[in-house]
């Protein structure tokens, strides 16, 4: 199956570096990126129909829609299948209180703390899609 990532960060060498690093791993690997919650909510609605198993990188502290204002937009809106859809808070927050709140998010896979290591990525992209 094919896997699409988007990564969703307000930083275009942040997002530069995921994608290259995406890349260098498996460039087979879609990558969309958005610079606020509100493309990356946007860009998650075209892929409505794809079968691609998708994964979403998203920072939390973003201008426009940041990642919590992302998250309950998603948790409101009904994107009919996306079971295959796996998201992932990437952060530069030390705030234990953020990581409490992800946690609250039954959408949020896991939370990665900014720079991603090679090896972060390689877990991301070897996890199981849920079926």
């Amino acid at each position: 199956m094919k896997k699409t990532v988007l990564i969703v960060d307000d930083d275009p060498i942040v997002r530069l570096v995921i994608q290259r690093m995406i890349h260098n791993l498996d460039s087979s690997v879609n990558c969309l990126q958005g610079d606020n919650g509100a493309v990356g909510l946007a860009l998650l609605e075209s892929l409505q129909n794809s079968t691609d198993a998708i994964d979403v990188l998203l920072d939390i502290n973003m201008p426009v829609l940041n990642g919590w204002e992302f998250l309950d937009s998603l948790e409101k809106i009904n994107f009919g299948p996306f079971n295959k859809l796996q998201l992932y808070i990437v952060t530069s927050s030390t705030d234990e209180s953020d990581k409490l709140k992800a946690q609250s998010y039954s959408l949020i896979k896991k939370v990665y703390h900014k720079p991603l290591s090679k090896q972060d990525i390689e877990e991301i992209l070897d996890s199981p899609e849920i079926t």
